[in-house]
């Protein structure tokens, strides 16, 4: 346990009550770190559109400092005078260590040049930022050989969300990074028996940057189902700019009263939307280590997703989930229905799921591993050799 004077400064673009798996994810680590590793836990973050900049509480009573961002470009926020104002967060809040979250560019970037004094280290949670568009692949390309690079070299220990964001950046994290997956909260996210109910689960963020997610191909999947299927019902949780969009396409299906968008839910309200759904389907093009699968498996439902990013580290096909090509519907189709109708199948799916996360993924065990990386970080400024925190579920 580290000593209880010490202090961590988190920083992360975006910050609960925004939603995203970055902001779970930092969420959870102050949570922790704090409860169970001593450490004292000060976020800083950019303020909401509307908010007003300053020193205040977020939940859990973490405190929180919110920068002023003066616009957005996609998910990016710019502001000026990030690099004093960390400056003086770690000195007035006496940080002894500053952890940074991207790979939202920029903020990050401001915070490791903040304090050169203070040791510093890097979380990265996904891979390289590509958009399939040749202007903006070749400004993240060069953003990630410059300012990304400048940032990996002021740190002593770099955290990745999973062994496939160290492979997909070498010359940046190869030979240095420690993986430490997303958690779950096992005591929130419970398991209880697959129901009988052909109810298919969407979890994510319903922004148009985030189509990769799946969802419009799923509804399409779902609509060829509902066919031979009527009682087949498809619930989506989460909110954002193409919501409307989203709901217009299920209507245009001919499955509008098949699918119910519940928005953004949280805690209990999630968990409980997990567990009523017999399979939870996540058919992205794109993802480093997605944090609803986790959950789900922590519920004990099977999960049909693709194998790419660092989704194979978790999901091993007709083990603990189902996985099928990108962009194959017929394939997805063939999975979903494997689940509707074989209830040994649901079982034995789910209940593997829910050893693994059980066993590897608890948000105890990953806030342990990442106090170890701290722990290194104030005791040596060498960087670390290559170190496994998830191990293969295979």
């Amino acid at each position: 346990m580290a000593d209880p004077e010490r202090t961590v400064l988190l920083a992360a673009p975006y910050f609960p009550p925004d939603v995203g798996g970055v902001e779970n994810y930092v969420w959870h680590l102050a949570r922790v770190l704090r409860a169970r590793n001593g450490w004292q836990v000060v976020v800083a973050t950019t303020a909401r559109p509307g908010e007003a900049p300053g020193r205040g509480q977020g939940p859990d009573g973490v405190t929180v400092h919110r920068l002023r961002s003066l616009a957005r470009v996609s998910n990016t926020p710019l502001g000026t005078g990030w690099r004093r104002s960390l400056r003086a967060i770690v000195e007035a809040e006496q940080v002894d260590l500053v952890n940074a979250h991207a790979p939202v560019p920029l903020f990050a970037d401001a915070a490791a040049r903040a304090c050169p004094a203070v040791p510093f280290v890097l979380t990265y949670h996904t891979g390289r930022m590509r958009k399939g568009q040749l202007l903006p692949d070749a400004v993240c390309a060069l953003y990630e050989r410059t300012l990304l690079a400048g940032t990996a070299r002021r740190a002593r220990e770099v955290v990745c969300s999973s062994d496939y964001v160290a492979a997909d950046l070498p010359r940046l994290f190869g030979g240095r990074a420690t993986t430490v997956s997303p958690g779950v909260d096992l005591d929130r996210f419970t398991s209880g028996p697959v129901p009988a109910e052909p109810r298919i689960a969407f979890v994510g963020s319903l922004d148009r940057a985030t189509s990769y997610k799946g969802l419009a191909e799923l509804l399409r999947t779902a609509a060829v189902l509902a066919a031979d299927r009527p009682d087949l019902r498809v619930e989506v949780v989460g909110s954002g700019s193409a919501a409307e969009e989203y709901r217009a396409l299920a209507r245009q299906l001919g499955i509008g009263g098949q699918v119910v968008f519940s928005g953004r839910l949280e805690g209990e309200e999630l968990a409980a939307a997990y567990r009523r759904a017999r399979v939870l389907a996540l058919p992205t093009s794109y993802d480093s280590f997605p944090s609803v699968l986790v959950e789900a498996m922590a519920c004990g439902r099977p999960v049909v997703t693709t194998p790419v990013g660092g989704i194979p580290s978790l999901v091993t096909d007709r083990v603990n989930g189902l996985l099928v090509p990108v962009g194959d519907g017929p394939a997805l189709a063939g999975a979903l229905c494997s689940v509707l109708d074989d209830d040994a199948l649901a079982g034995a799916l789910g209940a593997a799921g829910r050893a693994l996360v059980s066993r590897e993924l608890s948000w105890d065990r990953q806030c342990d591993r990442t106090a170890e990386v701290f722990e290194r970080a104030l005791v040596s400024g060498a960087p670390a050799r290559t170190r496994r925190s998830l191990p293969s579920a295979r």
